[in-house]
């Protein structure tokens, strides 16, 4: 098993999505972007990378073989392929990557503040279990740099479900998804052993793309291969 998480640096985009943006979706250069997608594949030893097109939902797919399009709304992709390296993209999201080393299954999920909401990673895990016969206990999670709740203020209206993940301050709303996601994934029981979770903020980190902080962004990568 393989697994990256990019930042934005080392690739050819121009600003504002100066270096390494790898989505197509973000009003970038095409050729830009491939030639990025280009670096990516070395950096994780695969030409075939599989990216999804993520809409903030809680939907999950097995992946059989690779295509060179992107799997459509979807924000999960499982596989037990080899040489296909499974991608999501993110720029303030949680870019979530899991590996089941007894069943070799690995899986990405993009879990931004609905995928916490509808528990995506869970609903990862229970598909991985349901498919692949995964056990609890051998599934590793890697969750790479997100929007922390230093950063992420939001609304009244979005708070629902998030009762006891808020801080306030100076009257305005905090919103802590990294806590919320972790205690979701305690409750499936995983063993907080088993999950390596950065504590990087990507509004805080320049070294990162940040839609909170720029707008206009590129997008990084989590990307896992078996």
């Amino acid at each position: 098993m393989r697994y990256i998480f990019t930042d934005r640096f080392g690739g050819v985009s121009k600003p504002p999505f100066d270096t390494l943006n790898l989505a197509l979706h973000v009003e970038d250069d095409f050729d830009a972007v491939l030639a990025n997608r280009a670096i990516l594949s070395q950096k994780i030893g695969t030409q075939n990378l599989q990216f999804m097109e993520q809409i903030h939902s809680s939907n999950v797919t097995i992946i059989k073989s690779y295509d060179d399009k992107a799997v459509p709304q979807t924000d999960a992709m499982i596989t037990k392929q080899k040489d296909l390296a499974l991608c999501v993209m993110v720029a303030d999201c949680m870019p979530v990557l899991l590996h089941d080393g007894a069943k070799e299954v690995v899986a990405v999920a993009h879990a931004g503040r609905v995928g916490v909401k509808e528990k995506i990673v869970n609903k990862t895990i229970k598909r991985m279990r349901e498919e692949f016969y995964c056990d609890i206990n051998d599934i590793k999670i890697f969750i790479g740099a997100s929007i922390k709740s230093c950063c992420y203020e939001v609304k009244r209206d979005v708070v629902h479900g998030f009762e006891n993940y808020l801080e306030i301050r100076e009257d305005k709303i905090y919103l802590d998804t990294s806590k919320k996601c972790l205690d979701d994934l305690m409750n499936t029981g995983v063993k907080m052993e088993n999950i390596d979770i950065s504590p990087v903020c990507t509004c805080c980190d320049k070294s990162l793309f940040s839609y909170r902080r720029e707008g206009q962004t590129g997008r990084f990568c989590g990307a896992i291969t078996i």
